[in-house]
C-alpha cells in the first residue's frame, strides 16, 4: 500500500511538471499579448485625443485652434510655453507644444463645435482655483512642490491669478506675470514686474513704501520676492525668531552669533522693532522715539533711569543693541 501511494505521488508531481513546462510559455505569451494590447489601447487613446474631428491624419494642434482663437495662438508664439516642443518635456507626458498640453478635452471641444464646458479652460467661472493650479503643477511641481500648503492657495488664489498662460506682446513679461496698477505717477519709480503684480491685492502694503524710510523697492533694487516666497507656506514666520534668515541674507552683521543676545531678536525677530516695508521713522523703527520703542518691552528699568525722558536715546549707552560679545546689557 505504501509503495502504491508513493507511485501515485510521484506520478502527480511528474504530471504537474509536464503541465508547467507546456502551459508556462503559453501563459507568458498570452500575458505579453495582453500587455501589447493594453499599450496599443493607450496609444490609440492618446492619438484619439490629438486628432481633429472626422480626420485620421490631421493632428489637433495650434493651427486648428487658431481658427477660432487667433489672438491667443498668435501670442503663444512668443510665449515660454511654446518651448513645450522641446523633447525634454517628454517626461511630463507632453509630446508637442500644442494647446492640448494644458487644455484637456480638446477633441470633444472640436467635435461639438466649441462651447463652454467642452474643454478645460482656465476661467474663474468654469473651474475652481485648485483645478487651475493643479493643471499648472503638472509641469511646475518640481519648482513649487508646496504651493497647495501656501497661504495664497489656501486663500483661493490660483496660479492664473498672478500668471498669464498665453502672455502677450513680442517680449512676454517675466514669468508671464500679469501687470499691476501703477504704484505712483512718479516716472522715477522702477518697480519690477515681480512686485507690480502684488499691488493687485496688497495695495495697503505698497503705501508704506511711500515713507521716507523704506526698503528700496520703488527704486528697482528689491522685489517683493526678495523677501517673500509666494509659492510656499509661512513666509511671514521667516522674518522673525530663529527663522529670520530672510533679513539676515542682507543684514548678516546683525545676526551674530553673539554671547549676549537681545531676547526680542531671537523670540519675535527683526519686526519687533522694525517695519520691513517702510516707516516715517529712522531705521524703519516702529516708534519715532527710541525710548518709546524700548519701553514698550522694558517697562521696568533701574532706578537711576528715572532722570531720563522719552526723548533720551537708549542706544547712546546700549550701543550694541542687536547683540554683544562683551556686555550683557549691550553697553559695548
Amino acid at each position: 500500500m505504501t509503495d502504491r501511494k508513493w507511485s501515485l505521488t510521484l506520478g502527480g508531481i511528474a504530471l504537474a511538471l509536464l503541465l508547467a513546462i507546456v502551459i508556462s510559455p503559453m501563459a507568458a505569451g498570452q500575458m505579453a499579448d495582453d500587455q501589447a494590447a493594453e499599450g496599443q489601447m493607450a496609444d490609440d487613446q492618446m492619438a484619439e485625443g490629438q486628432m481633429a474631428m472626422g480626420s485620421d491624419e490631421e493632428p489637433l494642434d495650434s493651427s486648428i485652434c487658431a481658427g477660432c482663437h487667433e489672438d491667443q495662438v498668435a501670442a503663444f508664439a512668443s510665449n515660454p510655453h511654446s518651448l513645450l516642443n522641446d523633447p525634454a518635456w517628454g517626461k511630463y507626458g507632453i509630446e508637442d507644444g500644442s494647446c492640448i498640453s494644458c487644455h484637456s478635452g480638446a477633441a470633444s471641444h472640436v467635435e461639438q463645435g466649441g462651447g463652454e464646458g467642452t474643454i478645460f479652460a482656465f476661467r474663474e467661472d468654469l473651474t475652481t482655483p485648485a483645478e487651475r493650479s493643479k493643471a499648472c503643477l503638472t509641469c511646475h511641481a518640481d519648482t513649487h512642490p508646496r504651493f497647495f500648503t501656501s497661504e495664497h492657495a489656501q486663500a483661493g488664489i490660483a496660479c492664473t491669478s498672478c500668471h498669464s498662460i498665453h502672455g502677450g506682446g513680442a517680449v512676454p513679461p517675466v514669468a508671464l506675470l500679469k501687470s499691476g496698477p501703477t504704484l505712483t505717477a512718479d516716472p522715477s519709480d522702477a518697480v519690477g514686474a515681480k512686485s507690480q503684480v502684488c499691488t493687485n491685492c496688497h495695495g495697503d502694503v505698497f503705501t508704506r513704501f511711500e515713507w521716507n524710510e523704506h526698503h528700496r523697492l520703488r527704486e528697482g533694487i528689491l522685489d517683493c520676492t526678495s523677501c517673500h516666497n509666494p509659492h510656499e507656506r509661512w513666509t511671514r514666520a521667516r522674518l522673525g525668531g530663529f527663522k529670520q534668515e530672510t533679513c539676515l541674507k542682507c543684514h548678516a552683521d546683525k545676526g551674530g552669533p553673539f554671547i549676549y543676545e537681545h531676547g526680542s531678536v531671537r523670540v519675535e525677530g527683526c519686526t519687533a522693532c522694525h517695519d520691513p516695508h517702510g516707516s516715517p521713522n529712522r531705521h524703519m523703527l516702529n516708534y519715532q522715539r527710541v525710548a518709546e520703542l524700548c519701553t514698550s518691552c522694558h517697562a521696568e528699568v533701574p532706578g537711576f533711569h528715572s532722570r531720563f525722558t522719552l526723548d533720551t536715546n537708549c542706544t547712546n549707552c546700549h550701543s550694541s543693541i542687536h547683540g554683544s560679545n562683551f556686555h550683557p546689557f549691550f553697553l559695548q
